[in-house]
């Protein structure tokens, strides 16, 4: 099991860029005061769809998009789905 580092206040005013660092590269670090976790210090997301995950708009994905399969077949006859969402869309209008 892989701990988180912590740091205590002093510590963290006497080696704030060092701390900093560390979170930067990835690697969580717990602030304590007097023994107590009292703030986390990580690292900020870079991709738009982790910034949505962190701001808590969007649920991060439970399985990959490979455990769903291959996509469904067309019967022979069938439109494509292009054309069937084209349909739905005319019909719609107006």
């Amino acid at each position: 099991m892989k701990y988180m580092k912590t740091v205590g206040i002093r510590a963290l005013k006497q080696n704030a860029s060092a701390v900093v660092a560390e979170a930067a590269a990835g690697e969580p670090v717990v602030i304590t005061d007097r023994g107590r976790a009292v703030a986390q210090l990580v690292q900020l997301p870079t991709d738009e769809v982790s910034k949505l995950e962190v701001a808590g708009r969007i649920r991060g994905r439970k399985r990959s998009f490979r455990d769903l399969g291959p996509a469904p077949r067309l019967r022979s006859g069938e439109n494509s789905l292009s054309a069937v969402l084209e349909d739905l869309r005319r019909s719609e209008r107006y």
